[in-house]
Formats: structure tokens, sequence, C-alpha cells
């Protein structure tokens, strides 16, 4: 397997946009955040906390980004979508001053008014704190360059320190307001209305606030307004994702209820079923921490989930929990090579961006590329077969193996089989299920065998609990099992000796 950076050499923590939108949320307490969104610096979503952005939000985020190009422009933009609404819009920058990302807000037009008071009001430590993480997670870029021909007047009383990544440069607005009539620059026609805070930013709402950092000024250096990158077209919805044209109560509690609930990792390992295979292979199990039921599936939240386009919120939970266990148990695949594989949901495989989540998540880890694997569901990927050939194309560039669950001897499911990155394909039970009385059966499993060889692919076979099915699978030549006798499910931290033990400082 290849090896990436270790993780002790990468520019970060890694990226857990989740945690972020969840600081966002409380950070502008007791005021209600009806949806979170952030985004790269050309305006693309790398997080939602919705299924779905409308076409107002991508104009929205789009002309925001315009303005906050302008490393003199507003750090802070309000945009009335209407019906009520307002997206309170933020820009995170990183320690060279460079725009790393935006946040969007989308709250009610009576607590987030499109004038400086009320921008300033929700601007608290707090939020602050959540940039700064915000801007940490994405990857470093180099500041406008400067310009000799502009010079600007230094800044009264400039500051006496550097402002760290992510912090807004509100002071010289705050202390030196423009005069009444003097006109101050304006963004493009298109974009909206900058803020301008007349007072300080004031303590956290709800809570005990952590103590306030002085806001930095903004450098006094000449620099020169970059080009504007092009408006982009705002993109559809997937087919299958809500438009949001208003959270209901019941998705927005189902929501906080996918947050809160406590959630623990267990693996299952797939047997050889011939001798020489070296590499480990482990399929990940979503299992519930809740007292009431301890290590039980969670089958009624993720069917909520799914139904209500939520799914690739647990996906990406469940991509961040293995991730970061590996980073910190590294002598499970540094002496043993290993592979885990994850099971994703339909609304994953139409979300665009969950792969741009998991793009970003892997280049922070410096994990061995490889080591993790997606599993789709054979009915769901004919199903989405439009869709399926661009996700193949991207797991496969980011080395990630792709699996074919449950697949079936049907015309429809062979197409699948020249998807890019394919390289494992789990029977159906009900081929294996009458092995030894069925002629038919036997066939079809040695069909698929034939065909995964001549592919380079291995089969795997499930719900195998006895010797002699074993035996019957081992002579029609499949190459691994999935046996709930022979190698049950397990927590993911039993793998690691240091489990237990405190972990060090990273």
């Amino acid at each position: 397997m290849e090896h990436g950076k270790p993780y002790s050499t990468t520019d970060g923590p890694l990226v857990d946009f989740d945690a972020v939108c969840q600081k966002v949320r409380a950070a502008v307490e007791p005021a209600r955040a009806h949806a979170v969104s952030l985004h790269d610096e050309l305006g693309d979503v790398l997080w939602l906390s919705e299924s779905s952005m409308g076409p107002d939000e991508h104009n929205a985020v789009r002309e925001a980004v315009e303005a906050f190009s302008n490393p003199n422009g507003p750090p802070v933009l309000v945009h009335d979508l209407g019906d009520s609404r307002s997206a309170l819009l933020l820009r995170a920058v990183n320690g060279r001053r460079a725009m790393v990302g935006v946040i969007m807000m989308i709250m009610d037009a009576r607590v987030v008014k499109p004038d400086a008071r009320g921008a300033l009001k929700v601007m608290t430590p707090k939020l602050q704190r959540a940039l700064v993480d915000f801007a940490t997670m994405r990857p470093e870029s180099e500041p406008p360059p400067a310009t000799p021909a502009r010079t600007i007047a230094p800044a009264r009383n400039p500051p006496t320190r550097t402002p760290p990544a992510g912090e807004l440069s509100l002071v010289e607005e705050v202390r030196t307001p423009p005069p009444a009539a003097a006109p101050r620059a304006v963004p493009p026609p298109t974009a909206p209305r900058a803020v301008s805070p007349p007072a300080p930013p004031r303590a956290a709402m709800n809570g005990k606030a952590s103590a306030a950092a002085p806001v930095p000024v903004a450098h006094a250096a000449p620099a020169a307004v970059p080009a504007t990158p092009p408006a982009a077209a705002p993109r559809a919805p997937a087919p299958a994702a809500r438009q949001q044209e208003g959270v209901t109560p019941e998705i927005d509690r189902l929501h906080a209820a996918l947050r809160r609930s406590p959630i623990a990792l267990h693996v299952q390992r797939l047997m050889p079923l011939t001798k020489g295979s070296q590499l480990r292979r482990y399929e990940v199990l979503l299992r519930s921490k809740s007292d009431s039921a301890p290590n039980a599936a969670p089958q009624a939240m993720l069917k909520a989930a799914v139904e209500n386009g939520l799914g690739s919120m647990i996906d990406r939970r469940v991509v961040t929990e293995l991730i970061g266990f590996l980073v910190h148990h590294p002598d499970v695949w540094k002496t043993t090579a290993v592979m885990f594989s994850v099971n994703l949901t339909t609304t994953a495989v139409h979300d665009e961006h969950f792969l741009k989540f998991v793009e970003l998540c892997l280049e922070k880890s410096g994990l061995p590329k490889g080591m993790i694997a997606f599993e789709v569901d054979t009915a769901t990927a004919v199903k989405l077969s439009d869709k399926m050939p661009e996700v193949g194309t991207i797991l496969h560039r980011l080395g990630c193996p792709l699996i074919l669950d449950d697949f079936a001897l049907k015309t429809e499911c062979f197409a699948l089989l020249r998807l890019p990155g394919v390289h494992y394909v789990k029977l159906a039970p009900e081929i294996t299920a009458k092995m030894r009385t069925d002629k038919l059966s036997q066939a079809a499993i040695t069909a698929v065998v034939q065909m995964a060889r001549v592919l380079g692919m291995h089969t795997v076979a499930k719900r195998t609990e006895n010797a002699a099915e074993q035996e019957w699978l081992t002579a029609l030549g499949v190459d691994f099992i999935q046996s709930n006798s022979m190698s049950p499910p397990v927590a993911i931290e039993s793998l690691s000796k240091t489990a237990q033990a405190p972990k060090a400082p990273v």
C-alpha cells in the first residue's frame, strides 16, 4: 500500500466540519440558526447541516465570495433571503490573512437585520473561535499580492500581536467609523450590503463566554484587489434531495437527535478461505452507545435519516470516527496491512459534497491509500446508475476501493462490474442459501466467481454459519466469508493495544 504523510507532519487537525457547525449553532444561542453551511474560498459547499440549498442561498454565498475576495472588504455580510429569513455570512481567513472559506447561517430576519448592529449582535468570542477552528481545517493559501503603487493610511491603535487564523478584522471599523459625509467603498452591484459594526462584540448570549481575545486590525500594508472569481451557476440539488424552502420542526428535531445520538464503531473481519492473504479486511458497523440499547444497531435512526435525506450526515460521523481512531492508533495498521469498508447510504451517493469531505479527511490524516473502502448496495447502485460512474471515479482517484454489496446474477448488475475501482463483490445471501442442494445456485456462484477473477476482483459470501457451507464455498472458489460464528463483530478499540492507554497529545 502507498503510505501518505504521518499525522504528526500534517498542517492541521482532522477535518470535522460537523463539529464546527455545532459550535457555530451554540455560539449564536439563544438565537436559532435554521441552517449552517461551510464553503471553500470559491463558494463550493464543504458541509451542509441540511440536505440541500436553494437558489437564494447559493446566490448569497456567491455574492459574499465576491465581496470577501477584496482583502479590504467587510468581513461580515447580511443577505435578505425573503420569507423573514436572513443569511449571515462570515469570512474565514488563515494566519497569512488569505481567505480560506465562508460560513453561512440562515436565521430569522427579526434576529439579524441588514445593518451593522444586527450583524454585530451575534459576533461573540465563541463564534470567532468557531471561525478559527474552521480556518485551521482548510488548506494553506497565500494572501493576495501587494500593490506598491497604492498606499493606505495606518490604522489607529495598531495591534501588538499577529492575529491567529480565522479572526475577523473589525477593530478599525469600530474605532474609526467613517464620517457621515464620506462615501465608503461598496461591493459590486450584485453583492449584498456590507455590514459596518459600530461597537465591539458583546459577550456570548448563552452560557459562560470564553475570554475574548483582542480583535486584530487589518494590516496597513498596501494590497491589491484580486480578480473576482467567475460566478458559477448554482448547482441543482440532487434528485433525492429536498428543496430547502423551510425546515419543518420534525426534520429539525431529527437533525438535532442525530447530532446528539452517541455512536460507537464495531468491526467484523472477513475471513479468508484460502491461505496466503496478508491483508486483514474489516467491515465497519455502526452501533448505539445509548444506555437503553448499548451495542445495538440503530436501525430506526438509520431508516429515519435516509427517509428524510439526512443519511450522509451519519456517514460523515462514521468516517470521522474511523479516521480519528486510525490516526490515534497507528499500531492497528503499521505492523499489519488492514482495510476498513464503510457502508454508504443513498443520500451519500447523491451528495457530491460528501466525497469532497472524504478527500479532505484523507488528505489531513495522511493514512495509507487503500485502507478505507466504501460499500454500495447493488440495488442502490443500479437505481443510481447515472451517478455511480462519477462516484467510482472519484473513489478510485482517492485510492478507496469500491465494494458491491448483495450482488445477484442479474443482467442489470453486470454493468456495475465496469465501474472503476471495484475490488470486491459480496454475493447476495439468496444465492448462497441453497448452494448445497440447488445446482442452479452452485452455477450462479461459480459464474460470479469466474467473472470476478477475470476482472481481478475478490468475492465474499455473507451469513455463512457452519463448516459445511464454508467447505462448499471454498470448493466453488469464493475468496472470503463474513460469518458471525467464525468472526463476530467486536468494538474497534479491541484492535489496538494502546486503545486503553492515555492518548498522547498530538
